[in-house]
């Protein structure tokens, strides 16, 4: 039986207090042995990235000074095989749509139950993309 991949999460949000909490709802949606990074500075998105193919960043545009969309192109320009899940309080495919064609893999609304997580975590790792389905209807 083959062992599962474990993977490594990087989290970037502005807002410290935030990614400090959105970080441990994360760990407990990852699986064990899994590792979440919490990134301060967009410089070191992918600094500590060893195994790109096991990795996925968490962008929480929100509270990122930048806008959403040149943020995820800013991820894409340093690694193109970048998984990316987005958060941000979009709630409409008309907002979520240029994520999306900008480069993110999966979305997520702004306040992701530890089982929205969890499912989006696993779908952008298997290759697949996560769209809310309130979104996507």
């Amino acid at each position: 039986m083959a062992q599962p991949t474990q993977q490594n999460i990087f989290l970037f949000s502005g807002y410290t207090p935030r990614s400090t909490a959105l970080a441990e709802r994360v760990r407990k949606a990852c699986k064990k042995g899994d590792s979440v990074y919490i990134i301060e500075d967009s410089g070191h998105i992918l600094k500590k990235r060893v195994q790109p193919d096991r990795s996925i960043v968490i962008l929480d545009l929100p509270n990122i000074k930048q806008s959403a969309v040149k943020t995820i192109r800013l991820v894409k320009e340093q690694s193109d095989d970048t998984k990316i899940l987005a958060i941000h309080i979009y709630t409409t495919k008309l907002l979520v749509e240029p994520l999306i064609e900008a480069g993110a893999n999966g979305y997520l609304n702004y306040e992701p139950s530890v089982e929205e997580l969890r499912e989006a975590i696993h779908s952008v790792s298997e290759g697949e993309r996560y769209l809310p389905g309130q979104i996507y209807r």
